[in-house]
Parts: structure tokens; C-alpha cells; sequence
């Protein structure tokens, strides 16, 4: 998923998000071999862990952003300069390219179907997921790529942040903090979210990640009272004690809630050796999202007679070279036009 580029690059963050980019590939592969998803706190896939933490990492750092220059119209030219890029170049790919190189019907019919046509919705962030004869005898038919769905969601936690902040409520960070533990109440308390997520009412996701996202942002507001060597340690203890508790009593999802963004952006905030240096080559992670479903696709559609590992072991290193690619030659290049 897109976020702020750090241009420091002394912290944590790049790592993460490359690792959770690469979680949710991992996570994919499983889907598309028709095999289950592997699990984490009992009820997430692997792939919709790594989204939370995506929008955590997100939160904290789109709201530095906003802090440092709160100007509406700046604002919303980062965010899309570094979000559409991508989006686009995917979507473009996945129609035009991919598209009609696998589809199974006639390539008149393919680009006269109307799902055709609805596809490039998508390039305005209403996402359209299905077209026409491709991946037909995938698990997830007729998709071509699975994880676009997200990016509107984010866009809209940007959006709500910046209502936020034009409302001044940003200038008073526990009345940040009251919204998000009333919204946390209302959505896995008195709604019971933890059993409308099991039914998999997947309309909700957008109220999950948003409190992930906002989570983030307090932590950006309240970093004074954590942000050092000692009181991150003390603030972990406390979360994980907090979080197993919640977890034993079977609130999976609840515990993910408390525990997840602390602990990823904490994580984020520090300078680790070797990790820290983990975007020389580039912010491959937004790259590695965006690509990776549309590629696992066509490594699995053209070697049918691999398995699950050798489809991986080819995948991963394509993924990683497209999103280099993507990064080096359209990415960075549309955020050198960002306001300064």
C-alpha cells in the first residue's frame, strides 16, 4: 500500500512495509492453489494482518505529513501522486496487457465486453475486479488482480484525516483519541464485530482499517509519551499484557486492535542495523502490493504443471523486479512533481 517515503531513511518503517507487501503475496499464493490462507490470531489471514499493519504504518505516517504542512491542496497532491501512479500503471497493465494475452475468449469479445469497460472504473478508485475470460480456471477466476480493493479504503482514511484537521479537531489530540476509542466501542464491543467479521459481511473492513489508520495517527500525536528507549518498553509490556488478555477471552480481533499498531510502529519508529537500510533500493513495498496478485496469476496460469513452491520461488523474484522497476521509472518520478 502507498505511504509517505521517508527520505531518512533511518527507521524501521521500509522494512515493515516490504515485509508486509511480501506477507500478503505470500498469504495470496495459498488462495490461488485453492488451499486455505494461513492464520494469525485464529481469525485473520496472514494477508489481512499485513493489511492492518499497512494502515497503522499508514496512519502514523500520513498524519506526520498532515502536521508538518497542513495545506489541503498540498496534501491531497502527495497522497495522489502517490497513490494513482501505481494504481493506474496496474490497471492500464492488467486491461490492455495482461488481459488479452490470457483471455480465453475471442479478443473482439474481450474488449467489447462491457466488464471490460467497467474495468477502467478502477483508475478513479471505484475498483472493478473481474475480466472477462481470464484466469478462468483460477481459484479466483476472472480476477486479475485481488488486492486493489484497499487502496479507496485508504483514501478515504486521507480523506477523514483531513476533515479532521479542518475541523481543528487534530489540534486537540485527546479529542483524536476520544473519537477513536468511541468508534473502537461501537465497532468491536456494542456491534459485535468480531462475529460480523466471522460471517464475512466484508463492508466493515473499511471501519476496521480505519481505526488501524487512526490508531496510527494518535500514536503520531502522543509520541511524546512513548517515544523513548525506556517508555517503549514499558508501553509494549502493557500492550501485550493488555492484548493476551483480550486474546485468552477469545476477542482475536480485539487484541489485534490493541496490540498491532503500537507495536508495529514502535517497531517502525526505531533504527535496527541492517533493517534500517532496507530502502536503499527504493520503496518497492506500494509496487510489491499492487503487482504481485496480477503475476502470481500468470506464473501459476503459464506453468500449470508446477507446484506451489516453484510457482513462489518464480513469482517472488518478478514481483520484486516489477515493483523496482515501478518505483524507479514512475513512482519516484511523479512524486518529484509533489509540492515542496
Amino acid at each position: 500500500m502507498a505511504h509517505l517515503t521517508n527520505t531518512h531513511r533511518s527507521n524501521n518503517f521500509d522494512f515493515i512495509r516490504l515485509a508486509a507487501a511480501l506477507s500478503v503475496l505470500f498469504s495470496h499464493q495459498f488462495a490461488l492453489h485453492a488451499l486455505p490462507e494461513p492464520l494469525v490470531l485464529r481469525y485473520q489471514t496472514l494477508g489481512g494482518f499485513a493489511v492492518m499493519v499497512f494502515f497503522a504504518v499508514s496512519g502514523y505516517l500520513i498524519t506526520g505529513s498532515w502536521q508538518r504542512d497542513p495545506n489541503l491542496r498540498r496534501y491531497a497532491i502527495r497522497r495522489l501522486l502517490r497513490i494513482w501512479p501505481g494504481l493506474a500503471c496496474t490497471v492500464l497493465l492488467c486491461a490492455l496487457v495482461l488481459g488479452p494475452l490470457v483471455t480465453e475468449i475471442p479478443l473482439s469479445a474481450y474488449f467489447s465486453d462491457p466488464t471490460t469497460h467497467s474495468y477502467f472504473r478502477s483508475l478513479y478508485f471505484s475498483i472493478q475486479p473481474f475480466l472477462p475470460g481470464v484466469f478462468p480456471h483460477s481459484p479466483l477466476a476472472y480476477i486479475p488482480n485481488g488486492v486493489l480493493w484497499t487502496i479507496p479504503i485508504e483514501l478515504r482514511c486521507y480523506v477523514y484525516l483531513a476533515v479532521l484537521g479542518i475541523l481543528g479537531i487534530l489540534r486537540y489530540r485527546w479529542a483524536l483519541l476520544a473519537l477513536l476509542a468511541a468508534t473502537a466501542v461501537w465497532y468491536y464491543g456494542i456491534h459485535g464485530a468480531e462475529a460480523v467479521f466471522l460471517a464475512d459481511h466484508t463492508h466493515l473492513f473499511e471501519v476496521e482499517y480505519a481505526t488501524f489508520f487512526f490508531a496510527g495517527s494518535c500514536l503520531y500525536y502522543f509520541k511524546d509519551v512513548w517515544d523513548r528507549p525506556r517508555a517503549k518498553l514499558i508501553a509494549a509490556a502493557i500492550v501485550i499484557g493488555v492484548g493476551a488478555v483480550a486474546y485468552l477471552a477469545d476477542h482475536p480481533l480485539i487484541a489485534a486492535f490493541i496490540f498491532v499498531p503500537y507495536l508495529v510502529v514502535a517497531f517502525g519508529t526505531s533504527s535496527f542495523p541492517v533493517i534500517h537500510r532496507f530502502g536503499r533500493f527504493g520503496d518497492l513495498s506500494y509496487g510489491v502490493y499492487i503487482y504481485a496478485f496480477p503475476i502470481q496469476q500468470t506464473v501459476i496460469w503459464a506453468t500449470p504443471g508446477w507446484g506451489f513452491y516453484e510457482h513462489l520461488l518464480l513469482a517472488i523474484p518478478s514481483v520484486l523486479l516489477m515493483a523496482w522497476l515501478s518505483w524507479h521509472l514512475l513512482e519516484n518520478v511523479a512524486l518529484q512533481y509533489k509540492p515542496r
